[in-house]
This record gives C-alpha cells, structure tokens and sequence, in this order.
C-alpha cells in the first residue's frame, strides 16, 4: 500500500513538472514579446525624436518605423499563433517522444 501511495505521488508530481515546464515556457513568451514591444517602442520614438531635433526636414523615421513593424507584426503574429518558436519546440519533442513510446 505504501508503495501505490508513493507511485501516485511521483505520478503527480510528474504531471505537476509537466505543468510548471508549460507554464515556464509560457512566461518565457510573454517575456519575449513584452520585450518585443519595448525595443519596438524604444527604437521609433528615438528615432522620431533624433528626426526632430535633426530639422524636421523628410520624415526617414518612416522607414525605420516601417521597418521594425514588420518584425514586431511577425512577433505578434507568432506568439497569439501558437507557433512560436519554443511551442514549435515542444511540439516536436511531444512527436518524437510518441514515435519512440510506439517503437518500445
């Protein structure tokens, strides 16, 4: 009895690994794309403000503002996708650890 009640515990604590493992590449994420969104912000505002002080003379910042949308896009794009990288990952691994269960 005593060793049912110690396999259902590393049962659940396995399943909680599982959890955390989601949960931690789920922050790791968020962590990215808030990251993302800083550098987005960061980059055009210093390059709004460099433009102004410059003269004021054809707005280039355009083309860097263009420029770093689409990388931002593409972030965002991924990650409210589900295809992020580290999804894609984990994926990958779950299929090859079913193909190895299979071959057993």
């Amino acid at each position: 009895m005593a060793d049912e009640e110690t396999t259902g515990e590393e049962a659940t604590k396995t399943d909680e690994d599982k959890v955390r493992e989601k949960a931690e590449l789920r922050v790791g994420e968020k962590i990215q794309l808030w990251g993302s969104i800083g550098s987005w912000v960061f980059v055009n505002v210093l390059m709004i403000v460099i433009w102004l002080l410059s003269g004021r003379g054809s707005p280039w910042f355009l083309w860097v503002l263009f420029g770093t949308s689409i990388g931002l896009f593409f972030v965002l794009w991924n990650y409210f996708s589900g295809k992020s990288s580290e999804s894609r990952k984990e994926r990958m691994i779950e299929k090859e650890m079913e193909k190895i269960k299979k071959g057993e």
